[in-house]
């Protein structure tokens, strides 16, 4: 019987490290969690107080490193505790991070979607969330910065870790932040050439993106 998270080793198996994840999330775990896939290689990650701050597979660091680790079903892990993360490179409570990367969740409530298997979501450019900074600021004044922030507040995201389905959702939240129906269309449509010069669709009303990325190249000026 386990008698600390410092005594977490065992076997991989599908769906076994998000819940291993969820666990020393609940714990406010601290160190570096081992993991050793048979035949395919090892990676580490990192927690700080119950987050997971950082994740390397390989040359992969951050999210992608971890989706992948997530899919592997064959092999082992360690906990060792009081290991400090070399870098930050996930800003994100635990569960929602699980959460951001699953395909859909299963009917016991998992993270993984059928078969065990796990796809990560495509995440925003980082590009994107300065230009729309500078889309709400240039109608709202220096407030549009505080519409960003709130808007990222109400769809339970962080700028860094923005996945692509959910660009229309923050368009949205900060247009409807603007109290004239002109700003919110001054904004939109600002909103609307940023996205296009990086390649993403139309925003339309109910908050979803068209298309994805289409690698564009509209210029969004005032």
């Amino acid at each position: 019987m386990l008698t600390g998270v410092n005594a977490l080793q065992g076997r991989l198996g599908p769906g076994v490290l998000a819940h291993l994840l969820q666990y020393l999330s609940q714990n406010a775990a601290a160190g570096r969690l081992s993991v050793v896939g048979d035949g395919v290689g090892s990676g580490a990650i990192y927690l700080a107080r119950g987050r997971v701050a950082h994740v390397e597979l390989g040359g992969i660091v951050g999210v992608p490193a971890l989706a992948h680790l997530l899919t592997w079903d064959h092999g082992r892990f360690a906990f060792q505790v009081g290991v400090v993360p070399p870098s930050t490179t996930i800003d994100l409570p635990t569960d929602r991070l699980l959460l951001s990367l699953s395909v859909d969740q299963d009917g016991n409530g998992g993270v993984f979607g059928r078969n065990g298997s796990m796809t990560p979501t495509m995440l925003v450019e980082p590009a994107v969330v300065p230009g729309l900074m500078w889309a709400a600021v240039a109608v709202a004044g220096p407030i549009g910065e505080i519409f960003i922030d709130d808007a990222f507040d109400a769809i339970g995201h962080s700028p860094r870790l923005l996945p692509e389905d959910q660009l229309g959702a923050l368009v949205q939240a900060v247009a409807g932040q603007f109290r004239s129906a002109q700003g919110r269309t001054d904004f939109l449509a600002r909103a609307e050439a940023v996205l296009a010069h990086h390649g993403y669709g139309r925003v339309d009303e109910d908050g979803s993106e068209r298309t994805g990325r289409s690698g564009g190249s509209t210029n969004g000026e005032r």
